[in-house]
């Protein structure tokens, strides 16, 4: 796997061809560029930019989950932030359109990179190759995550547009497919990765027993990142921290549960204790946002634009095993999970829940901590079935529970460019709350 982050020009070598094109994307005639022996010659380059065609679209996805959920909000000037925050974007206007193109041209990239492995190498010796394994890893996780923010999107190269649920279901075969590839290599790295994202995604198909099947293989030492540069810079930084551009900040609703007695680095109090939360480090040093009127409460869990994002990680399996015990009533036996995890980072454990209803808000409220500022706080709100609870308990005039978002729509370039595909408002996803 790569082990620096690659230029947001990677991708650039499948621009020429449509979003949903099934040609070969690395055909290049530009002698100023790589010819196609080049690549061929190149083959761990070529590996590397399909996972760093990935990993450069995490920056921006983060920060468009967060505004989308209750984790963020608008503070500067920019109309595709305000538009998310208030959740007022339609199909055809969504700032989010970016993301999902460059997550199609990925897997597609990782679909011709396949085919060049197989040229290059023959098919027998492919199926073997790390490389192969890694180019498998990278298209899965883009289907990953197009299935976790996006409610429909094309399956294959100009293909009919499916759901989310069959976007996750692809994905879970492509690890699967992964996995056996990776261990036929015998790269354990990329196969207990591969294991990781299978478990997310059938975490959210809600294969709960397959999810923590997985879950339960990976080690607590495990973690994989979206890897970041000088050259490219992590956008959460660059564009909604303080010190930087402060674009975006926390939610209001956070600000009181920050410690604010003094300014710079502090972090949300745990909501069942009081206790500062380290999991949830925030900035605040009384400042205005870049729109000169809200209070800049910032992200501090990236500090540097070369800061690393993490993608998969043990404590994330860790409540997958938890809530799959949730979800057979051992409240127990998750909420020893969920104690552990808090044992760690310093903070006092929690009594077992006594209902349902405290069991869920007890595994969300750890699902936040741990993966804050990740990008998944607005999959949980949707699979949970509680966006209008949440944002309704907000009482926000400006951010109304009704008639929200809770997921993104496909582009209109990809509805346009596909002719499997009908660019009509009418036929398009757009789920909402009631």
């Amino acid at each position: 796997m790569i082990t620096k982050r690659f230029t947001r020009g990677v991708a650039g070598l499948a621009v020429l061809a449509s979003l949903a094109a099934c040609g070969d994307l690395l055909n290049v005639s530009d002698p100023q560029r790589y010819t196609n022996d080049d690549l061929d010659a190149s083959l761990s380059a070529v590996a590397n930019g399909v996972e760093g065609a990935v990993h450069q679209e995490l920056d921006q996805f983060v920060v468009y989950q967060a505004l989308l959920a209750d984790e963020y909000q608008h503070t500067g000037t920019w109309q595709g932030y305000d538009e998310v925050d208030h959740g007022i974007f339609q199909y055809g206007t969504s700032a989010m359109d970016g993301t999902f193109n460059n997550l199609l041209r990925a897997r597609w990239f990782a679909l011709d990179s396949e085919e060049r492995l197989k040229r290059v190498l023959g098919d027998q010796a492919a199926e073997s190759s790390s490389y192969t394994a890694q180019v498998r890893f990278s298209g899965a996780l883009a289907d990953l995550y197009l299935g976790m923010a996006f409610c429909e999107a094309p399956a294959d190269p100009a293909g009919p547009a499916v759901s989310d649920s069959e976007i996750l279901q692809q994905a879970v075969d492509e690890f699967t497919t992964t996995i056996a590839t990776a261990q036929a290599a015998g790269n354990a790295a990329i196969a207990m990765a591969a294991t990781a994202g299978r478990a997310r995604a059938n975490l959210l198909l809600g294969n709960y027993a397959a999810a923590a099947a997985d879950a339960s293989t990976v080690p607590d030492t495990f973690s994989y990142s979206a890897r970041f540069n000088n050259s490219n810079a992590n956008w959460v930084v660059t564009v909604t921290t303080a010190t930087f551009n402060e674009a975006a900040g926390m939610m209001e609703k956070w600000w009181s549960s920050v410690d604010s007695t003094g300014p710079g680095a502090t972090s949300i109090r745990d909501p069942w204790t009081g206790e500062l939360d380290p999991r949830m480090p925030v900035h605040w040093d009384g400042d205005r946002a870049t729109d000169n009127v809200t209070p800049h409460y910032s992200q501090w869990k990236y500090t540097l634009e070369t800061d690393d994002i993490p993608m998969l990680h043990a404590d994330e399996m860790r409540l997958i095993e938890a809530e799959a015990l949730m979800r057979t009533s051992d409240f127990v036996g998750a909420t020893a999970i969920i104690n552990q995890l808090r044992t760690d980072v310093g903070l006092s454990t929690v009594p077992v829940p006594g209902t349902a209803a405290d069991m869920q808000a007890l595994l969300l409220t750890e699902r936040f901590a741990e993966m804050f500022m990740e990008g998944m706080r607005a999959v949980d709100l949707y699979r949970f079935g509680i966006t209008e609870q949440v944002f309704a308990a907000m009482a926000d005039s400006e951010r109304p529970s009704s008639g929200r978002p809770t997921k993104f729509p496909m582009s209109n370039e990809e509805a346009n460019d596909n002719p499997n595909i009908d660019n009509d408002l009418l036929q398009r996803c757009l789920p909402r709350t009631p």
